[in-house]
């Protein structure tokens, strides 16, 4: 926090000479100059936190027949955008936990405040809460295009399904899908094809108008919900977004060609929910696909293009579970600073005969939709652990590498998840110590304050439990305190601007930070330059995986790099 820079300080505080001894102590701070606004009971403070603009509230918790705990339980709190740290005449060990656990920044005795301890309790308690106001906004936002998430899309259109009869109308679920978009990841690289998005992004927001709800679901797919059911406006509208998308864009030198196809359901003929609205836009979507691309289709109950498009494929990927069709590659993780491998993560493929690479953010999805998640995750395992033991056996892994495995969401609530992973590991005689599975943040949270006991079970095995892509998930960061996991991994999409993005920056800085302050392994993904492993050993992040080291590798090929050992100098020799 600079010098310059006026904090606006509210004081609720019963007492009138406390309130005068904390305006003399930070009268005497040096790093920061204070505008106090001092209120002296219960409901003046309620009354200052709704109307007042502060940077934070200093609360006595003896508040004449109330407590802090009241006001930090009150709406008014609740809509408060700043910190609050209480304070109080006893040095009471279970009024300190009480209030943390409420919401509280910070606990000061009064008995021990000094100028120095109430700035940097003020400047601390400021820092952390503009920290969680840039993860809450990460949670609900996508990290490439600025665009809101699924999870912001079905709350906000779950609200205008809930509107009274009155207020409602019909609205339009417009479904994007970039075409061609996987040939620019592929031939021009991640870095091209998440600019090529966040230009895709423009173009629907100056297109769809402001007054559109506005996400991006993932990979190249996006959707506007229009709130209008007439057809000639929306016509209009699908018109000019096409014309747009039909314009090149220019990328870092390269002239880029991506066109979209779209798909619209009307509420409320089409679907009464968001997720059959969803549904069956995207099902119109891959009609427009199959019409040739470039165009739009209107939903068709009758003719749902993904079902002609993917005939029979969950029946398809149970016999190819069961027959072994499937197959795993290997992600190596490094030690960033001497290149050596401390880790392998396996990833599942499935190669179709009719359909070619079926990319698992589509069969994962279809597994877990039609009940063959959990023989998924057993044949995962199973080779898995299989594979790690013959290397071992083998003499070309070290011992301290661990195997990674992704694990669906679906089984943090599935009872028979940790006897299947307790009778693999005595079946296969796997040291539980090298096994790390990899779970979402939202997958181990049962609420804003419950964490899932399938973490402390699965530790009780000696199995590793890691957070996959975090930052992404859950918004409330106290839970960490709460579940005894080993490591964490950074969300690639944190390490995309790094190189000349001030807050992607600052984000990946805190991440690293925060999982060192909690004794984590922190591990980021998606490393594909130099530029990105640098900046990570500089603060002190000490493992990365990502293309700039290697990809997922078959067996043979991850032989290969197992027996000759750290390939950093290979890979950056290129």
């Amino acid at each position: 926090m600079s010098q310059s820079r006026t904090i606006r300080v509210l004081i609720v505080d019963n007492d009138p000479e406390d309130r005068l001894l904390i305006a003399d102590l930070l009268s005497s701070a040096q790093r920061c100059r204070y505008e106090l606004t001092m209120v002296g009971n219960y409901s003046d403070g309620l009354a200052a936190m709704r109307t007042g603009d502060f940077d934070i509230c200093l609360l006595d918790y003896e508040l004449n027949g109330h407590t802090g705990l009241d006001i930090i339980r009150s709406p008014a709190a609740a809509n408060f955008d700043a910190p609050i740290v209480v304070m109080s005449g006893y040095d009471d060990y279970e009024i300190d936990l009480a209030v943390m656990e409420a919401g509280a920044a910070e606990f000061l005795p009064k008995s021990e405040l000094s100028a120095a301890l109430l700035e940097r309790a003020i400047r601390y308690s400021i820092q952390h809460h503009e920290s969680q106001k840039k993860f809450t906004y990460l949670a609900r936002h996508d990290q490439v295009t600025g665009l809101f998430n699924r999870s912001v899309l079905l709350e906000r259109m779950a609200f205008m399904l809930d509107r009274p009869k009155r207020e409602q109308h019909a609205f339009a679920v417009m479904y994007f899908d970039l075409d061609g978009f996987k040939s620019i990841n592929d031939s021009l690289g991640h870095g091209v094809g998440d600019k090529a998005l966040y230009t895709a992004a423009r173009r629907l927001k100056s297109e769809c108008g402001e007054f559109s709800l506005l996400a991006r679901l993932g990979g190249d797919e996006f959707v506007a919900v229009v709130d209008s059911g007439d057809r000639a406006t929306l016509d209009a509208m699908i018109d000019s977004v096409l014309e747009m998308f039909r314009k090149p864009v220019s990328i870092d030198s390269h002239s880029i060609f991506v066109t979209t196809s779209i798909g619209i359901a009307l509420y409320p003929q089409d679907g009464s929910d968001a997720s059959t609205l969803i549904n069956n836009a995207d099902a119109a979507m891959y009609l427009a696909k199959q019409g040739g691309r470039d165009t739009f289709h209107w939903y068709d109950g009758e003719n749902d293009g993904r079902r002609s498009s993917r005939v029979g494929l969950e029946n398809e990927l149970r016999a190819a579970i069961d027959g072994n069709e499937l197959h795993l590659v290997y992600q190596p993780q490094f030690d960033l600073e001497s290149g050596s491998v401390i880790g392998l993560e396996a990833l599942a493929r499935w190669q179709h005969p009719r359909l070619g690479a079926i990319p698992p953010e589509e069969f994962v999805p279809l597994a877990e939709a039609r009940g063959c998640i959990r023989a998924l995750t057993r044949w995962a395992l199973t080779t898995a652990c299989s594979q790690y033991l013959s290397w071992r056996d083998a003499g070309v892994i070290e011992r301290n590498v661990v195997l990674a495995v992704n694990v669906s969401s679906q089984h943090a609530r599935d009872e028979d998840f940790l006897p299947m992973v307790q009778q693999l590991l005595k079946t296969l005689a796997m040291p539980p110590q090298l096994l790390e599975l990899e779970f979402t943040e939202n997958a181990l949270m049962l609420g804003p304050n419950d964490t899932n006991p399938l973490v402390g079970d699965l530790k009780n095995l000696g199995v590793q439990v890691v957070i996959d892509d975090f930052g992404k998930g859950y918004s409330s960061l106290s839970y960490l305190t709460r579940l005894p996991v080993d490591s964490l991994k950074i969300d690639l999409s944190f390490l995309r601007g790094v190189a000349d993005n001030a807050r992607d920056r600052a984000m990946a800085r805190a991440i690293i930070a925060l999982g060192s302050s909690l004794g984590l392994r922190v591990i980021a993904e998606g490393v594909e330059t130099d530029d990105q492993r640098q900046f990570l050993v500089d603060n002190k992040c000490a493992f990365g995986q990502g293309f700039f080291y290697a990809p997922g590798l078959p067996v043979a090929d991850c032989t290969r790099l197992l027996q000759a050992g750290a390939p950093y100098q290979r890979v950056s020799n290129h």
